[in-house]
C-alpha cells in the first residue's frame, strides 16, 4: 500500500478504534472522553488536509484508470459466486464530502462541551458515527457501502434518544423506522444491480458491466428504470424530500444541537451522495436519462424537487421554534440538489454538488446558533415569540446568526448563492424544463427564494433585534467553544462564496470526466 492509501485507511478506522479508549477514558475521568475525541478528530482532519493539499489544491487531481485515488482493493470474502471486496477510494465527488465531514465533526465536537451526562458513551458513539459516515463516502463496493450506511443509523439513534429533548423517543424511533425501511427498499435495488451487473458488487466493474449488458440487450430500459426508482426511494428519504420528509423536523428538534448539525450537514448529504453515485453514476453511461422513460423520471424528480422547495418554505414561515424553522429550510434547500440532477446537464450536476457543500456548512452553523440560544435562555427555549433582543446580550453570536441566515437565503458573495445560481441556470438551460409543459417547475422553484427570504428576515427581526425579553435578561455572552465553531463555519461559507473555484474546479472536472466530456 502507498502512504496515501494508508492515510485513507487511518482516516476511516481511527475514530472507530478510538471509540473504545474514549469510553474507558471517560470512565476514569469524565473530561478525558471529550479531549480524546477532540484529539482523534483533529488527527483525522490533519491527515485529510494532507491528502487534499497533495492532490486537490494546486491543480486538478490525476485519477488512475478506475477514476479514483488512494485505492485499496482486496478480497474480503468469497462464497460460491459471491465475492465481496474491501474496496476504498476517493474522487472529485467523495473527497470534498470527506473534507466536509472532517470540518463538521471537528466543530461539533467542541460544541458538545455543554453535554455532561454520560460523556463517555456520547463521545464513543460520536466517533463510531464518524467512521460510518466516512466509510459511506469512500466505499467502492456496494455491499461495503451498505454496511457503512447502516452503521450510521445506530449511533445517531442513540444520540437522539439519550441526549435529545422531551419527545426524543418518538423522534428517534421515527428516524429509525423511516430510514431503515428506506434502506430495505434500496437494498432490493442494489441486489438487482448485482444480478444485472454479472454478479458483482464492485462499483467500478458494475458500471462497465451494466453498460455492456445494456448494449447487448441483457438489461432493458424498464429494468434500469426499476433499479433507479428503488435506489431513488432509498436515498430520497435520507435527503429528505416531500413526501418522505416528516421524520426530519422531529429528529432535528429533539436531537442535541451537535446531533442536529451532523444530521443537516452530513446525514442529508449521504442521501445526495448515494443518489449521485449509485442512482446516476452507475447507470448514466447506458443513456437511460436521455430515453423517454428517463425523461419521465427526470420530470417526476423535477416535480418532487420544486414541491420540496416551495412547500417546506411556507411551513418554515409558520414556525415559532427556531430549530424547526431551520429544519424545514434544510428540506427546501436540498431541493436544489434534486433539481440539478433532474436537469441532467453540466450546470445541474455542478449545482447539486456545490449545494451539498454549501448547505453542509451553513445549516450546521444555524443549528449550533439555535442550540446556543436555547442554552442561554432562562427556560431553555427556542420559541421566537418569547426570545428577542439577542443582539444586546450576545452581539458576536448575533452577527454570526444574521450572516448565516443571509448565506442560507442566497445572498450574493456567499456559498448559498453560488449553488442556487447554478441550480436555477441549469433548469432554464435544460431542453426538458424549458418546454411549455414543464417550465412551471423551475418557475415554482424560483419563487421559493422569496419565501426563504421572508422567513429568515422574520426570524432575524424577532430574535436578534428589539428589546431584550425576559428569557434573555440574565444571559451571558457565548463561550469560545460555543461561538468559535459557528465562526469557522461562517468563514468557510464566505470563502466558498467569494472563491467558489477552490472546490468548484474539482466538481467540474469530475462532472466532465464522468458525464459530459
Amino acid at each position: 500500500m502507498t502512504p496515501e492509501e494508508i492515510l485513507l485507511n487511518i482516516i476511516l478506522w481511527l475514530p472507530a478504534l478510538m471509540s473504545i479508549p474514549t469510553y474507558y477514558a471517560g470512565r476514569y475521568k469524565t473530561s478525558f472522553s471529550k479531549w480524546t475525541a477532540v484529539g482523534t478528530i483533529s488527527v483525522t482532519t490533519v491527515l485529510s488536509f494532507i491528502l487534499w493539499f497533495r492532490d486537490f489544491t494546486f491543480g486538478l487531481p490525476s485519477y488512475d484508470g478506475s477514476g479514483f485515488l488512494y485505492v485499496t482493493n482486496v478480497n474480503w470474502f468469497t462464497a460460491g459466486n459471491l465475492t465481496i471486496n474491501y474496496h476504498l477510494g476517493v474522487d472529485g465527488l467523495s473527497m470534498p464530502l470527506v473534507m466536509l465531514s472532517q470540518v463538521v465533526f471537528l466543530v461539533t465536537v467542541f460544541s458538545s462541551f455543554y453535554i455532561h451526562d454520560k460523556e463517555d458513551i456520547y463521545y464513543a458513539l460520536y466517533l463510531f458515527l464518524f467512521t460510518g459516515l466516512i466509510g459511506t463516502f469512500i466505499s467502492l463496493d456496494l455491499f461495503l457501502f451498505y454496511i457503512f450506511w447502516e452503521i450510521v443509523l445506530v449511533p445517531m439513534f442513540f444520540i437522539i434518544i439519550m441526549w435529545g429533548g422531551e419527545n426524543r423517543r418518538y423522534a428517534a424511533f421515527k428516524f429509525f423506522i423511516y430510514t431503515n425501511l428506506a434502506s430495505l427498499v434500496m437494498l432490493i435495488g442494489l441486489i438487482l444491480m448485482y444480478h444485472f451487473g454479472n454478479n458483482t458488487f464492485d462499483m467500478v466493474s458494475l458500471k462497465a458491466n451494466l453498460l455492456s449488458n445494456f448494449n447487448a440487450g441483457k438489461i432493458s430500459v424498464n429494468e434500469l428504470s426499476l433499479i433507479f426508482w428503488l435506489v431513488f426511494i432509498g436515498f430520497i428519504v435520507k435527503f429528505p424530500q416531500v413526501p418522505f420528509h416528516t421524520w426530519l423536523p422531529d429528529a432535528h428538534v429533539q436531537a442535541p444541537s451537535p446531533g442536529s448539525s451532523i444530521l443537516a450537514g452530513l446525514l442529508l448529504k449521504m442521501g445526495g451522495y448515494g443518489l449521485i453515485r449509485i442512482g446516476f453514476w452507475l447507470i448514466a453511461d447506458t443513456g437511460f436519462f436521455t430515453t423517454s422513460i428517463g425523461d419521465t423520471s427526470r420530470i417526476i424528480m423535477g416535480v418532487i424537487g420544486a414541491v420540496s422547495m416551495i412547500y417546506p418554505a411556507f411551513i418554515a414561515l409558520r414556525q415559532t421554534d427556531l430549530k424547526k424553522m431551520i429544519a424545514y429550510s434544510s428540506i427546501s434547500h436540498m431541493g436544489i440538489v434534486l433539481l440539478g440532477l433532474a436537469a441532467f446537464n453540466s450546470l445541474g450536476l455542478n449545482a447539486a454538488l456545490f449545494m451539498m457543500i454549501a448547505h453542509g456548512l451553513i445549516s450546521p452553523g444555524l443549528f449550533l446558533v439555535a442550540g446556543i440560544v436555547e442554552h442561554h435562555t432562562k427556560n431553555h427555549t427556542r420559541n421566537m415569540d418569547i426570545v428577542g433582543g439577542l443582539g444586546h446580550k450576545l452581539p458576536f453570536l448575533t452577527a454570526l446568526y444574521v450572516f448565516l441566515t443571509f448565506a442560507s437565503a442566497g445572498l450574493p458573495g456567499l456559498a448559498g448563492f453560488v449553488a442556487e445560481f447554478l441550480g436555477f441556470s441549469s433548469l432554464f438551460t435544460s431542453q426538458l424544463f424549458i418546454q411549455p409543459s414543464w417550465v412551471w417547475i423551475p418557475i415554482i422553484a424560483l419563487l421559493s427564494i422569496i419565501v426563504t427570504a421572508s422567513y429568515y428576515l422574520w426570524a432575524v427581526r424577532r430574535v436578534a433585534f428589539g428589546t431584550v425579553t425576559e428569557e434573555l435578561e440574565n444571559a451571558e455572552d457565548a463561550k469560545w467553544w460555543e461561538s468559535g465553531p459557528v465562526f469557522v463555519l461562517a468563514l468557510l461559507a464566505l470563502l466558498f462564496g467569494v472563491l467558489p473555484g477552490i472546490i468548484q474546479k474539482i466538481f467540474d472536472q469530475w462532472v466532465k470526466l464522468n458525464f459530459f466530456p
